[in-house]
């Protein structure tokens, strides 16, 4: 497969319905298939945990806890979380990233898929 990824931006504090229709594609398939199981499924139990109450997170909610790994596993998994059918989470905004190696560059700020619709509607009624 050739060019690179297009993924739509999402709006700050919204479901990105768009973002749920990408498949994954053969390089994605690739890039996670990189990753060793372990890192992998240590990676997903962070991100349940930390999305279990319903509320937001990103990368800088857990950076912290997981062991070094080589850049760009953590982003690998949850880009494959995304692209998931079903997708177990949604991103719904970005946020300024806190470690210093990325420069402040934004990253994705998701929820559990399960609470994406109600999180959605609480911020539509919220805006009225």
């Amino acid at each position: 497969m050739t060019g690179q990824l297009q993924f739509p931006e999402p709006t700050q504090g919204t479901v990105n319905p768009a973002a749920g229709s990408l498949a994954i594609s053969d390089e994605l398939d690739l890039l996670i298939r990189s990753v060793s199981d372990w890192d992998k499924q240590l990676i997903e139990q962070a991100i349940e945990v930390f999305g279990a109450d319903g509320r937001p997170f990103s990368m800088n909610d857990f950076r912290h806890l997981l062991p070094d790994m080589a850049w760009g596993m953590a982003g690998r998994v949850i880009l494959s979380m995304v692209n998931r059918r079903p997708a177990p989470i949604v991103e719904i905004g970005k946020v300024r990233s806190t470690s210093p190696d990325t420069h402040k560059k934004e990253i994705g700020l998701y929820v559990l898929t399960a609470y994406a619709p109600t999180r959605a509607a609480r911020e539509r009624r919220a805006a009225a």
